[in-house]
């Protein structure tokens, strides 16, 4: 457990020092929760009508699910695009944990 702690960081970190290329997706992650919930709080919030259940109280959980599914996404994109790229083969031929990749997997770059 602790090996696989300790790749996955490492592999998390490699990945970091990746993210001042593809300042967008760090910036997609903060505002973009944020502006959904101003929008469907605020824009759309009186034109939905939903009977008798408040619209409000199911807003911030479904925000934070969509958001989760997205950060998924984009983690998925990034593990393929290092598989395209080799990344991960050379990963393999190292003693690691082989959850370690996709645990640090980045975001794509995109670039």
């Amino acid at each position: 457990m602790r090996r696989l702690v300790t790749d996955t960081l490492v592999i998390a970190e490699r990945n970091l020092i990746r993210l001042p290329r593809a300042p967008e997706l760090l910036l997609a992650f903060t505002v973009q929760p944020i502006m959904f919930v101003l929008l469907f709080r605020y824009v759309f919030g009186g034109a939905i009508n939903t009977g008798r259940v408040r619209y409000v109280d199911f807003l911030i959980p479904g925000i934070i699910v969509q958001t989760a599914v997205f950060g998924a996404l984009v983690t998925g994109l990034g593990l393929t695009e290092d598989l395209k790229a080799g990344v991960v083969d050379r990963f393999r031929s190292l003693p690691i944990a082989r959850s370690a990749v996709l645990l640090g997997t980045p975001p794509p770059t995109w670039s």
